[in-house]
């Protein structure tokens, strides 16, 4: 009987060369340095296999639905290799199926050819030199090549990227002045988050379907032979003279990192390319113009023919629009057409039947000029309308005090100064806070348990914040929230600042100081702020209770539609819907001082900011931090929404089994901002969660203060009530 071992996607060690734990999850024992160690690969395409132990691995063996391989040779060794026909054919195929995990089809199953097989697989003849045992010289980079060619099939974008710039220009200029090309239609477009290895061809590719289209729209009718186009670097070499599968670029981004090493990094950068037209198909294009030209002005040669609608007809069926669209000429809608208008010297109660032709005795020639600008301006590809007479345009002197009093305060208008230094302008890089649902969290933990500052999903911009004291929406305990505009490059559109100047909120922490010798009295203090390592980590605080927040306002909602859905008649009241403002984190950098070196004060970041939706409507406080009920009184304006938030945290606190949740509600009618998220003592373990506002014992006595009003009191909801609100303080829902 053969011997069999489990099947594995590559070769591994079978000791573990540190301390593991068993990938099983039953089993989870642990495997010391030097144990044995097997690797179990899984049927699943493109996912990742487990380590376990020696009984694990025993286990494993026995189970009937394991892939199994064989090892040993049967027993009918002595029968010809040379019988066995191998299908090269069916071996690819299932080798590139195996290494496409997008594939929702399985490979095609391996038949066996025959039973006469002598060996478990094919016969291979392997030389002589290679009959030892271990590892030899050949196998030194085995471990590197391996996890290349492992990680390869699944690798996310390339890191290193440059910039292009495109411009169409044409063959010519001035070479003494260094001139090598004459742009044109003004043609210039940019590309970024180009791959840096990308070749020669490559880049031909990606600037001719960049750049052709506009070019074609600069010349609408003109036939651009593309195969003649030469795309050009800025130092004016043919690309097309450049070996293919070399990169082009890449070998000027690489830089020593330091002075005095060896060691090459890679620095992004910004590259010219240039789409070059031959002088001879760009004479072609000048004849071609200039034709145009001449077939519309001998139209203008020869006034009569304005004036006949055959002409007119011909003019249509020659295709001279087009022509006409080339040049630039424009539509008018006042074309008069003598076919439709009458002359001037011919009476409007004409016959019908009268001549379309013009008379011959028309004596004035100011007439037949003005006409005639009037038709070449543009030949119509439908009737043309009739000359629409102008409406009489209405005058009225203005009041004279009115006038008076306009000019004494434009005249005397003046510009503050000091509001126009205290406008503050940084290049920024914006991290925003994205809502996860909470069963994303429960799934990855690892990735989604918190708020991350991860520079691959961040966004460069502007961000504008106006620092005057005069001009600050709001002074909190801690904070201090400025009027500004925040523009992103390259942003989703639903994202904060994916329109240009989006007027946002933006707040910074700041402490007390109060002057020296006085004392601290809580209206004579002026505002400091904390260095950037003190800055960052109370913000970061901050953005990651608002993360935590819109994750449990989320989870409510989808609690709140289930019962909804599946409830028998629909609630006796309004739900209102709100959310949690857009944010995220905006981090600048220092601006370049005079005498600095730029590439340094390019790398330090200065300072961060909480950016924010900004709220226009009345800004109200629902809930207190060390409450769990509505702070308004009934039947005032946002009781009902209050009510509701009450409501809400009975559910978050009903459906984490007491862990957590919301407080400190507090925003518009719509969209809220400023939360807290209160924990349990078990969750907080004694250590700093949450910040600052997480108040324990409000999670501890929740079942004793909160009052549930009539949103809790549905039974669609099936909440417990811990205590019913008094009649004086429930609000009357609105069915």
């Amino acid at each position: 009987m053969a011997s069999y071992e489990l099947a594995s996607q590559f070769t591994e060690d079978a000791f573990a060369k540190e301390d593991l734990i068993c990938e099983r999850s039953s089993c989870a024992a642990k495997i010391r340095k030097g144990d044995p160690c097997f690797y179990i690969a899984t049927i699943v395409i493109g996912q990742r296999g487990r380590f376990v132990c020696a009984a694990c691995h025993r286990h494993y063996q026995g189970k009937a639905a394991t892939s199994m391989r064989p090892t040993a040779q049967r027993p009918n060794a002595h029968v010809n290799a040379s019988n066995a026909q191998v299908n090269a054919q069916v071996i690819r195929q299932n080798i590139n199926a195996a290494w496409r995990p997008a594939l929702t089809q399985q490979p095609p199953r391996v038949v066996a050819t025959s039973a006469s097989y002598s060996r478990a697989g094919p016969d291979i003849v392997v030389p002589s030199s290679w009959a030892q045992v271990g590892y030899s010289a050949n196998h030194a980079q085995y471990g590197a090549e391996r996890e290349r060619w492992a990680k390869q099939p699944y690798a996310v974008p390339p890191a290193e990227t440059i910039s292009l710039e495109i411009t169409a220009v044409r063959e010519g200029g001035n070479r003494r002045k260094g001139a090598r090309g004459i742009p044109f239609g003004n043609i210039c477009e940019g590309k970024k988050d180009v791959d840096a290895r990308i070749d020669a061809p490559g880049l031909i590719a990606l600037s001719l379907d960049t750049v052709l289209p506009k070019i074609q729209a600069f010349a609408a009718g003109f036939p651009w032979h593309q195969d003649q186009f030469i795309v050009r670097d800025g130092g004016w070499v043919d690309l097309s003279t450049h070996p293919p599968r070399q990169p082009y670029f890449y070998s000027q981004c690489m830089h020593a990192a330091r002075k005095g090493l060896r060691a090459m990094t890679f620095k992004s950068k910004q590259f010219l390319l240039y789409v070059v037209v031959p002088a001879a198909q760009w004479e072609d294009y000048e004849a071609w113009l200039e034709k145009a030209e001449e077939e519309r002005f001998s139209v203008h040669s020869r006034p009569e023919l304005l004036f006949a609608p055959s002409v007119t007809r011909s003019v249509h069926s020659s295709g001279h629009s087009s022509v006409l669209a080339a040049t630039g000429a424009q539509a008018d809608s006042f074309t008069i057409s003598s076919a439709e208008a009458p002359s001037e010297e011919t009476p409007s109660e004409a016959p019908s039947d009268a001549p379309s032709e013009a008379p011959s005795d028309v004596p004035s020639e100011a007439p037949v000029k003005r006409r005639f600008h009037r038709e070449i301006a543009s030949v119509p590809s439908s009737p043309p309308l009739k000359k629409v007479v102008s409406a009489k345009v209405a005058f009225r002197s203005p009041d004279r005090e009115q006038l008076r009093e306009v000019l004494q305060s434009g005249g005397t208008a003046d510009i503050d100064v000091q509001q126009m230094l205290t406008v503050q302008h940084e290049n920024i890089d914006f991290f925003p806070i994205l809502t996860c649902p909470l069963s994303v969290i429960l799934e990855g933990p690892e990735i989604h348990t918190a708020f991350c500052m991860n520079t691959e999903s961040s966004y460069g911009g502007r961000l504008t914040v106006q620092t005057s004291t005069n001009d600050m929406l709001g002074v909190g305990g801690f904070k201090t929230a400025h009027p500004g505009f925040l523009t992103l490059s390259s942003a989703p559109e639903t994202l904060l600042g994916s329109r240009p100047h989006q007027k946002v909120a933006v707040k910074r922490p700041f402490y007390k100081k109060y002057p020296p010798g006085s004392s601290k009295n809580p209206m004579n203090f002026t505002i400091g702020r904390y260095t950037i390592t003190d800055e960052l980590p109370k913000l970061f605080r901050e953005a990651n209770v608002l993360y935590w927040a819109r994750t449990l306002l989320t989870f409510s909602y989808e609690y709140i539609d289930h019962c909804v859905s599946n409830s028998s008649e629909p609630p006796p009241f309004h739900i209102p819907r709100l959310r949690f403002v857009e944010a995220g984190l905006a981090l600048s950098h220092d601006h370049t001082q005079p005498g600095q070196h730029k590439s340094k004060s390019l790398t330090m970041p200065r300072a961060v900011y909480l950016v924010e939706e900004l709220i226009t409507d009345e800004f109200l406080k629902y809930i207190h931090n060390m409450d769990c009920n509505p702070m308004l009184d009934p039947y005032k304006a946002g009781y009902e929404i209050a009510a509701f938030l009450a409501c809400t945290q009975h559910i978050q606190y009903a459906k984490t089994g007491g862990l957590a949740f919301i407080s400190d509600y507090q925003g518009g009618c719509e969209v809220l901002s400023d939360p807290q998220v209160l924990t349990h003592p078990s969750v907080n373990d004694g250590k700093d969660m949450f910040g600052d506002g997480n108040i324990e014992r409000a999670v501890s006595t929740f079942e004793k203060a909160h009052h549930c009003n009539d949103y809790c009191k549905w039974s669609g909801f099936k909440l417990e009530c811990y205590n019913i609100a008094e009649p004086e303080t429930e609000t009357q829902m609105d069915s």
